[in-house]
């Protein structure tokens, strides 16, 4: 099925239409009737977000990624080769029957921005197409999630939509999701939008069954809702995105849940990138099983970070997708920078039942590795992750902040470490500090100088909460 829908589209759209892949194509000396087969991906070269953002030289960079029928000399394949077509709907193969329904599927009226390694924002554009396709994937999301729910929850479903919007993908995923499994929804925009008073207020009105949000976000709102004593016993699914997703977090979540009277809620979780277009779910196991993938909709690759070789099943490597028959933007082979801690497989999920291949749901970013996991602190070469692993996963850790700085801030004197930590309100505080002093100590081998429990209010200063949904859990100031 992926081979042939893969054929369809590099011949039919990507080559005719798409300016930097028809570049590649024609520099590189590929024919794009030799790409037959999900293993001939091999022959093109990866797509990385800097060949996306804008270019100081070519700030319209983001332009050559977007399906253009229009644009000049064209080319479509017949039987004797590769031949300019002049009009939008010749070169679109005249299978629409107006202009109308020609912009609907080619005509961008949606972008999306993502960040890169400058400030400068990259536009990624949706089609009308696009947005139907996402109401697809977003229907298959709503049944994954919920696959653990009572066997009428389909019919007493209410969801609330505290992704951040517009321009958020999970914004619009929730929305087109909700679209597409008929599920009536409010949609808040999250705190920065509507308040988070206002927000519980609607929360305690609705009673939805169903929470959507980021998860930092989610602890935050669902914490205020525990001190003030606040009713969300109807919430029997939450739905996070737009971050890695831990045990630990979902123990979290689930407690403060069951204190404001919920019964056994599902917590789970959503994958999903902006390139991608959509997201995937995970079917809430409280060992997730990984997220599901839309074999009919992308193509997924596992590949060695270093050397780009691609891996088998099972494999730790990093997430390459290419888009299968998207419009709009679009992308081949997109180096995603996530890392899949043992990649994917093709099995039965043994959660769930689905036959759908998986990717790992223990998920790092390329970029935080390579900046921050190996670095030498006290004399000893340690990887910096290891400390997400140790605090996100300890139930009685709300948010937490490493701290590395010489002391004295003396570039020559011996580094110190402080781990900064707000506790949950169902933790159990007692003994926290020796607790996970001795967990850095058993796994990295070196003990922290000091274990700080301060308060919520100190650590979101710290994190840089105020500004923004991006955080700075590792510190290094040597």
């Amino acid at each position: 099925m992926q081979d042939a829908s893969l054929r369809e589209f590099v011949t039919r759209r990507v080559y005719p239409f798409h300016p930097h892949y028809r570049t590649v194509f024609d520099e590189g000396g590929i024919d794009p009737a030799a790409i037959r087969s999900v293993d001939d991906l091999q022959k093109l070269p990866f797509t990385y977000k800097e060949d996306i953002a804008p270019d100081p030289q070519d700030p319209d960079n983001p332009r050559l990624f977007v399906l253009e029928p229009g644009f000049d000399q064209v080319k479509l394949y017949k039987s004797k080769g590769w031949v300019p077509q002049m009009t939008n709907l010749e070169a679109a193969g005249g299978e629409h029957s107006s202009e109308q329904e020609f912009r609907e599927e080619y005509q961008p009226v949606l972008p999306m921005f993502t960040t890169g390694r400058t400030a400068e924002p990259t536009p990624f554009f949706f089609t009308l197409h696009d947005l139907a396709r996402m109401k697809e994937a977003g229907r298959r999301l709503a049944s994954v999630v919920s696959s653990r729910a009572s066997e009428d929850y389909d019919r007493r479903v209410v969801a609330i939509n505290n992704f951040p919007g517009p321009s958020h993908l999970a914004y619009w995923v929730a929305i087109t999701g909700a679209e597409g499994a008929a599920i009536t929804t409010v949609n808040t925009g999250g705190g920065p939008s509507t308040g988070n008073e206002r927000i519980l207020n609607i929360i305690e009105r609705v009673r939805p069954t169903l929470f959507m949000g980021l998860p930092g976000y989610t602890y935050d709102l669902l914490r205020m809702a525990a001190a003030e004593g606040r009713d969300l016993s109807s919430m029997e699914i939450v739905a996070m995105g737009g971050d890695r997703i831990t045990k630990g977090a979902r123990e979290k979540i689930a407690a403060l849940l069951e204190e404001m009277g919920a019964v056994d809620p599902v917590v789970t979780g959503a994958f999903g990138a902006t390139e991608m277009k959509y997201a995937w779910g995970d079917c809430g196991e409280e060992e997730s099983c990984g997220y599901h993938t839309y074999p009919d909709m992308e193509i997924v690759e596992v590949v060695e970070p270093e050397t780009g070789v691609v891996l088998g099943e099972g494999e730790t490597g990093e997430l390459v997708v290419t888009n299968l028959d998207a419009r709009g933007s679009v992308v081949l082979r997109y180096r995603t920078g996530d890392i899949l801690v043992g990649g994917y497989t093709t099995e039965r999920c043994p959660c769930c039942g689905r036959t759908m291949p998986r990717i790992s749901s223990n998920i790092n970013r390329r970029k935080m590795v390579k900046e921050f996991a190996l670095s030498k602190i006290k004399g000893n070469l340690i990887n910096l992750n290891t400390f997400a692993a140790i605090l996100n996963d300890n139930v009685d850790v709300l948010e937490w902040q490493v701290e590395i700085r010489k002391r004295n801030d003396d570039p020559e004197d011996i580094d110190e470490v402080t781990v900064y930590v707000c506790p949950t309100s169902v933790g159990e505080v007692a003994g926290l500090r020796e607790r996970i002093g001795d967990r850095v100590r058993n796994t990295l081998e070196f003990t922290p100088d000091d274990v700080v429990i301060t308060t919520y209010e100190d650590i979101a200063e710290r994190l840089g909460r105020e500004g923004g949904p991006k955080r700075t859990h590792l510190l290094d100031l040597r």
